[in-house]
């Protein structure tokens, strides 16, 4: 495993949040919200190092290197956590691809690579900390999906699809770990719009009617994330429980 920052043993009894792919964009926001709102947050990261190692340091939290396609690695990395820590009482599912895959140009390789990461990764790794969730006094689960993904975006199939079936995760866990673990789905719309996303189709999107009253930004998605932990309400499109 890489160096990683903050990852000497606290007597900080602060409650522990996790935010997998916490570096760059939405997770940033949600990092920054988490440890706003009190709790010192453990980061993720497979590429984004140095934004990583920058914002642990800047919320007073811990990076942590973590490649979600290896889940024979999950166990170390709950010890890991389990001995920087000394306990987590909120695990955030940010991490996912979004690989532009033109339909006719599929092969296994993309489409597994999407659903390791989207699907697999997030059910293996509640899985793997599930152990040390469960010591907590209200420990919470929270998954990423997508309202957008309902759309079928044809050069984003497998990407559309890994986020129906995280929903249906979310569902089925949250009745399967209640009443000890909460689990909820953030299930924001447009939001932030990719590299290699058309931004002319970003824009038409963008000017359907009605669009405006859903337009979403990371740091909204990061507060819905904070109003499930601390029980408010949230927008409705927003959050799903």
């Amino acid at each position: 495993m890489a160096r990683e920052t903050g990852t000497e043993k606290t007597t900080d009894c602060r409650p522990v949040a996790l935010v997998t792919g916490g570096g760059r964009r939405i997770g940033a926001a949600i990092v920054r919200e988490l440890a706003r709102t009190g709790f010192r947050v453990a980061l993720t990261w497979r590429e984004s190092r140095e934004e990583a190692e920058a914002l642990a340091a800047e919320t007073g939290g811990i990076a942590l290197s973590l490649d979600l396609r290896g889940p024979d690695r999950f166990a170390a990395f709950a010890a890991r956590v389990r001995k920087v820590s000394g306990r987590l009482d909120l695990l955030v599912h940010n991490a996912a691809v979004f690989p532009r895959t033109p339909f006719g140009g599929v092969t296994a390789a993309a489409w597994d690579d999407v659903f390791a990461v989207n699907v697999r990764a997030p059910f293996l790794l509640t899985q793997a900390l599930l152990p040390l969730l469960s010591e907590g006094p209200c420990p919470a689960v929270v998954f990423l999906g997508d309202a957008g993904a309902s759309e079928l975006w044809p050069s984003y199939l497998p990407y559309c699809l890994s986020k129906g079936v995280v929903e249906a995760e979310a569902r089925g866990l949250s009745r399967l770990l209640a009443p000890k673990v909460r689990v909820g789905l953030v299930r924001p719309g447009l939001a932030l719009r990719s590299d290699d996303f058309p931004e002319g189709r970003w824009n038409a999107l963008l000017a359907r009617p009605g669009r405006s009253r859903r337009l979403d930004s990371p740091e909204k998605i990061a507060r819905a994330v904070a109003s499930f932990v601390n029980r408010r309400p949230a927008d409705s499109h927003i959050l799903k429980v």
